[in-house]
């Protein structure tokens, strides 16, 4: 068992370095300066110098990796620009209520999956075992963000 762990966390630490390198470097690929946006419709030259400094802007990518990683690891997301709060605190706020609505997707989702598993099982080769696998086959084959729209239009337009 030990050695099954120690396997499992020498396979997931490379794995988590080349996703970080990916996703950060795919986030200095956007277009756009962040220190032109924050400083405002008269961009200042010194302003500009001055939160290319302070967001390490003006360090090669490598040395941006780095700072980025160490604040990852100290817990320091950032702060937002939009919003000029730390990424962490609109975490923790938004968090109960994702944490919420999965919960209640896994009850929805363990409510008409394993009836439906069963009836499936033990009415094998039936109109009903074809029928749980038609809607089964339905949902997993549905795009997330069709079906939200359609629910939202659904609950929120059709029934208000």
């Amino acid at each position: 068992m030990t050695t099954f762990i120690i396997r499992r966390i020498a396979t997931i630490v490379p794995t988590l370095i080349f996703v970080s390198l990916l996703i950060f470097g795919l986030q200095q690929l956007l277009p756009g300066d962040p220190a032109m946006i924050l400083a405002g419709e008269e961009r200042d030259p010194t302003v500009i110098a001055h939160l290319r400094e302070t967001m390490h802007l003006d360090k090669p990518f490598p040395v941006r990796y780095l700072y980025w990683v160490r604040g990852v690891l100290r817990g320091d997301l950032g702060e937002s620009l939009r919003l000029q709060q730390p990424v962490r605190a609109l975490i923790a706020d938004k968090l109960p209520v994702t944490l919420e609505l999965a919960w209640i997707a896994i009850i929805i989702a363990l409510a008409i999956g394993i009836p439906a598993g069963v009836v499936s099982a033990v009415k094998r080769g039936t109109a009903w075992d074809y029928g749980a696998n038609v809607v089964a086959l339905w949902g997993l084959s549905t795009p997330n963000f069709w079906l939200g729209i359609m629910l939202i239009l659904l609950f929120s337009v059709a029934a208000g």
